[in-house]
């Protein structure tokens, strides 16, 4: 059959017709994936996968890549792309076979392959029950049409069904805004857009780490004339996060009943209650919320378990659903060995704090007044963007009795402990007994994340002090390297 049976196709596909107009208000901003994302959906041989939370932006980056795949190879191109979104309710109308259209798709797709690479994009493709059975035969009959796929990792399903495909395809997992891309979206026409993106990939992957150190002390001070531009906006970021469509909502209450809605709700009572045939899923939502009180804290089971009343084993058992949906994630206690921690001992971090806002109903001006929890907010906050350091190999805690320190960094060749210290005033002794602990756990370097410029004397004098090179960095100057 072909296509014009499926009148609905034509809506989705606008440059079939319209050429660049069919790509008004799509945003000119690219995140950082996006280049890899482009090149590699040209040149690998594997189908490319999507995943993410709801609402971080996949649906965008897809019709991204179809407006610059138009623009590099022409108006013929167009005709050999196709987007599908598998949500779609006319899919739902009894005359309509899901089966037999995604057959018709593929087909019709593979005949416009002789002019050309066929592109075929489908958004929202767990919606589509065994899809992974389908691309699995058309990827091994070698069918002339090019898969990008697009899911929300919420879904635990869709990720198990994403493992069937080991081999076959190519993941890409789209996580809410860091904070330098807030800043570039924020402020695109600002000259230090470039230079925190060229200072933040050279210093991440320039080891060995006195070279890497050096680079970082330049890097703040070459931040140093943006201070009142970053001031600001991570302000603004703590309380915003990374979800860019709640940017645009009108008011607080809107912001809070979307996040509450599409982050909590959808994803517990729909994602979850389907994927997992789970029973009480009132239980599990008040598993989440009792993670939200404070983030970044050791999790002690038992403890929790008394907190919010559900059984330890049920928590447990609750706990990597959870992480399945991005809602949160779990960080190891270091052991000294790559021996598996024992049960109860990690911190849970939020994948992004707005939820938190949101669910709290706080304020900006509520949230910038409690000096306790904004340091709690920065800890969080530099865990997910640690996530992202290249190379990374093990990211980790460690508390013994009365000696903690944030993170241990495995990079595979070195290991750097980062401390972080959001607060107006910054202690010598604390400072050094971090350092200390680094020093003592085998880290080649020690960096202090803090909330304002450091002072030169007191970087020095812990410098004295130290036999491992060190930095003490402002908040915003350090996410700008992620």
């Amino acid at each position: 059959m072909s296509l014009a049976q499926y009148n609905f196709l034509d809506a989705y596909n606008p440059w079939w017709s319209n050429g660049e107009t069919a790509f008004a208000g799509l945003p000119d901003f690219h995140r950082d994936v996006f280049d890899d994302l482009y090149a590699d959906i040209q040149r690998l041989p594997q189908m490319i996968s999507v995943t993410g939370p709801r609402r971080v932006g996949k649906s965008t980056l897809l019709r991204q890549c179809i407006r610059k795949l138009i623009q590099e190879h022409g108006t013929e191109q167009a005709q050999r792309i196709v987007y599908f979104t598998m949500d779609d309710p006319a899919l739902l109308l009894p005359h309509v076979d899901v089966d037999r259209f995604f057959e018709d798709l593929v087909a019709e797709s593979a005949k416009r392959a002789k002019g050309g690479a066929v592109y075929l994009f489908l958004d929202e493709i767990q919606k589509f029950p065994r899809w992974e059975l389908y691309l699995k035969k058309h990827y091994d009959l070698k069918t002339p049409v090019r898969f990008v796929v697009s899911g929300s990792a919420s879904a635990p399903i869709f990720r198990k069904s994403r493992e069937s495909l080991l081999g076959r395809i190519h993941d890409y997992q789209v996580l809410p805004f860091s904070f330098r891309e807030f800043l570039f979206f924020t402020y695109q026409s600002n000259d230090g857009s470039k230079t925190f993106k060229v200072y933040g990939d050279m210093i991440r992957r320039n080891l060995p780490l006195p070279n890497m150190l050096d680079q970082l002390h330049s890097f703040v001070k070459e931040a140093q004339q943006y201070e009142n531009i970053l001031a600001p906006v991570i302000q603004h970021f703590l309380f915003e996060g990374g979800f860019p469509e709640v940017w645009k909502l009108p008011d607080i209450l809107a912001k809070q009943e979307y996040l509450y809605q599409n982050q909590i709700e959808r994803v517990i009572f729909e994602d979850l209650l389907v994927a997992a045939e789970f029973r009480k899923p009132e239980m599990l939502r008040r598993f989440y919320l009792g993670l939200l009180a404070e983030p970044g804290r050791e999790t002690n089971v038992t403890k929790l378990s008394k907190d919010i009343g559900i059984a330890a084993a049920t928590i447990t058992n609750y706990f990597p659903l959870l992480e399945a949906t991005d809602l949160v994630w779990r960080l190891r206690k270091y052991t000294g060995s790559k021996a598996t921690a024992k049960a109860g001992n990690f911190k849970s971090y939020l994948v992004d704090l707005a939820v938190r806002n949101a669910v709290l109903k706080l304020t900006p001006e509520r949230l910038l007044a409690d000096e306790p929890v904004l340091g709690l907010y920065a800890e969080n906050i530099v865990a997910n963007h640690l996530r992202r350091w290249p190379w990374l190999v093990e990211l980790a805690y460690y508390r013994e009795r009365n000696n903690e320190l944030d993170f241990i960094v495995d990079l595979g060749a070195v290991r750097v402990g980062i401390e972080v210290k959001y607060r107006a005033t910054l202690n010598d002794r604390e400072l050094s007994k971090s350092r200390e602990i680094a020093e003592s756990l085998g880290c080649e370097a020690f960096i202090a994340v803090c909330k304002e410029r450091p002072d030169e004397a007191l970087e020095k004098r812990l410098q004295d002090k130290s036999s491992i090179p060190l930095a003490v960095v402002p908040l915003a100057d350090f996410l700008l390297l992620f």
